[in-house]
């Protein structure tokens, strides 16, 4: 008898498509395994399809192999097992918890509007930055008084009296690029005018903005539901403590506030075996000044004594206690609750055993066999030497200027033969030397990977001589001289061996696995139902 089953319907979930020693492996395990290598599905695609069906459900029987195996070995009973899967266990309870409590929540739609506004928002920018804020004032009332912005602006800059945000001035800048504080400060700084003095965190600063634009962008809009959503969800969960305190608990509210960990009396040593009572819950052990005490002091690896003389224990106190009380209260509901039976956390707990024992059995029972020879590295070496080259070295200078103009002229110059030095020191129209962002040239020869990823490509190929054009982040439009050069070579083995050891690790480990793979399939009984059609 043959049954045709619709991959995705959740009414086949536990459809048996494999078993080993009568341990099934379902159509949901199926599904999860392939979901977990993101593959997709598609009728144009329906070969490979079977043959992706047919690889992941051999993979999961492998696992399956080793996981019963290391159960017959007892490794599950091992101690850092153990205390994995119970730690494991006590984070997917409380995880279960708070799903169960948020699952019915969603955002405000007129509130994720706004929030997608803001974010699809773009300006286009003059800044100006002060040191001192009476200087920006000043400023921004000359602009009030019908002086021009740009040429003031550019007579400042000259005379080093202000600087520039250091972005692209000639390209829009969305609310991340600004952050909340100059994003909130221009929200309702019209196209065409000049903002107020903005309070930033390195300076004052003064704003035209030249254009507003909106572009629609769907994936915006669905991050900001995200970003509501979890805000709303932690408003609940912080309520949902406090509803599980009045329900079990009781603070003292007065000892609480009166605790004075750093106070010379009765002093810390005594607090650590002080046995009052911060908090009560129906049936659980209280939390005790001990308790906290003994949690304030583990924040502090270098003792508590320091941390008392620089006053930093009581600064902890509410903090900690917070934290302990929400723990023991989530732990009360999920006992009262039985959140264990919940299907889902059994799921997440056996398959993520699973992973803990396949990893122990390769860790105990695999590793300890691997080995390799200096033959083994040398015939890697051999076959994958190209893998093993060192970066291009190169010794760069440059010139930064404003605008692409003169530094496509500069370049003209260089090419036919006027010299760079000269030329560094008397071209015109050069940003300052220390304007935010710009790049130090300081003669050192350095790999080519050190520079940022543009600027690598704009250097690919280049040769002691050379002279580029490379435009920065900034807006700022380098000739870059490449002084010297050393090209890449293949690295010797002496170099490279512990990293050609790794690989040729990982390759016998792999062929080691797939050697216990052959011989637990000899010795369990393995059953496929799935069939290739």
């Amino acid at each position: 008898m043959h049954l045709r089953v619709p991959f995705y319907s959740p009414l086949f979930t536990d459809v048996p498509l494999a078993a080993v020693n009568d341990e099934k492996i379902t159509l949901e395990d199926l599904q999860k395994a392939l979901m977990s290598v993101h593959e997709k599905m598609t009728e144009e695609k329906a070969t490979t399809a079977k043959k992706n069906f047919l690889d992941a459900l051999q993979r999961l029987i492998n696992v399956k192999l080793i996981v019963m195996e290391a159960k017959s070995m007892e490794l599950d009973k091992l101690p850092e097992v153990a205390s994995d899967l119970e730690n494991f266990s006590a984070a997917q309870l409380r995880q279960a918890l708070f799903l169960e409590r948020v699952k019915d929540l969603k955002p405000d739609e007129k509130e994720v509007e706004k929030l997608y506004r803001t974010k699809i928002k773009e300006w286009k920018l003059k800044t100006l930055r002060f040191e001192k804020e009476a200087e920006a004032k000043k400023f921004r009332k000359e602009i009030g008084e019908g002086k021009d912005f740009m040429v003031l602006r550019e007579k400042l800059l000259a005379d080093y009296k202000a600087d520039t945000l250091g972005r692209n001035e000639n390209e829009y800048v969305n609310s991340d690029g600004l952050g909340p504080e100059l994003t909130a400060a221009l929200e309702n700084v019209k196209a065409g005018t000049v903002s107020p003095v903005i309070t930033g965190i390195n300076g004052f600063i003064v704003v035209k903005v030249e254009d507003v634009r909106s572009i629609e962008k769907p994936e915006e809009k669905a991050k900001a539901q995200a970003v509501l959503l979890s805000q709303l969800r932690l408003k609940s969960l912080r309520a949902y403590k406090d509803e599980l305190l009045k329900k079990y608990g009781k603070e003292n509210t007065k000892l609480i506030k009166s605790l004075d960990l750093e106070a010379p009396k009765p002093g810390i040593k005594k607090l650590m075996t002080d046995k009052r009572v911060l908090v009560s819950i129906k049936g659980e052990k209280p939390i005790t000044v001990a308790d906290l005490t003994d949690a304030i002091q583990t924040k502090f690896f270098h003792g508590v004594e320091n941390a008392i003389k620089e006053k930093k224990l009581n600064r902890e106190k509410l903090a900690t206690l917070d934290e302990m009380t929400s723990l023991r209260l989530f732990n009360k509901e999920i006992r009262e609750r039985h959140i264990e039976n919940n299907e889902e956390y059994k799921k997440k707990m056996e398959e993520y055993k699973n992973t803990v024992l396949f990893s122990i059995f390769v860790e105990k029972v695999i590793k300890p066999d691997v080995t390799y020879t200096m033959k083994d590295l040398k015939e890697y070496y051999d076959a994958h030497a190209a893998d093993y080259k060192s970066a291009e070295v190169l010794q760069l200078d440059g010139i930064a200027f404003k605008t692409s103009e003169p530094a496509q002229a500069a370049l003209d110059k260089l090419r036919h033969g006027m010299d760079f030095k000269w030329l560094k020191d008397n071209a015109e129209d050069q940003v300052r030397k220390d304007a935010p962002g710009m790049l130090k040239f300081d003669g050192e020869m350095l790999p080519i990977t050190s520079f940022p990823q543009d600027m690598q490509k704009v250097l690919s190929g280049a040769v002691k001589g050379d002279y580029k054009l490379y435009q920065s982040p900034e807006g700022y439009h380098y000739v870059l001289s490449v002084a010297n050069y050393i090209p890449a070579k293949v690295q010797p083995l002496e170099e490279v061996k512990n990293a050609i050891g790794e690989q040729v690790v990982w390759r016998n480990q792999k062929k080691t696995v797939e050697e216990w793979f052959k011989k637990l399939r000899d010795a369990y009984t393995v059953k496929i139902y799935l069939e290739e059609r």
